[in-house]
């Protein structure tokens, strides 16, 4: 389950807490198609990650840690701290916040 790319999008799903599978390939620089999916139904499997399906024209399917996938990710965040920014192993998604208008 911890092999190559898995630590990786544990990584950007603990940096950006959900996100598309669209970004999350875009923010995994080198991954395939296929070892992203492979990698993320494993990560399902082993009930570190969840899979949201937002119903919108056209449907969207948005990823996130679980409780498990999130206690696993804060254990590891030194770790995934240096790999991500230090070795720049990932790019994080680029997210657009709305501005809050109170």
């Amino acid at each position: 389950m911890f092999s190559k790319w898995s630590i990786e999008i544990l990584t950007v799903l603990y940096s950006v807490r959900a996100v598309g599978y669209g970004d999350l390939k875009r923010g995994l620089r080198g991954i395939t198609s296929r070892v992203l999916s492979e990698k993320l139904k494993k990560l399902e499997d082993g009930e570190l990650v969840q899979r949201s399906v937002v119903s919108s024209r056209p449907p969207r399917t948005m990823y996130s840690l679980t409780e498990k996938g999130f206690m696993v990710a804060k254990l590891g965040e030194p770790v995934f701290l240096y790999m991500g920014y230090k070795e720049g192993l990932f790019d994080p998604p680029k997210l657009v916040l709305e501005k809050n208008t109170w």
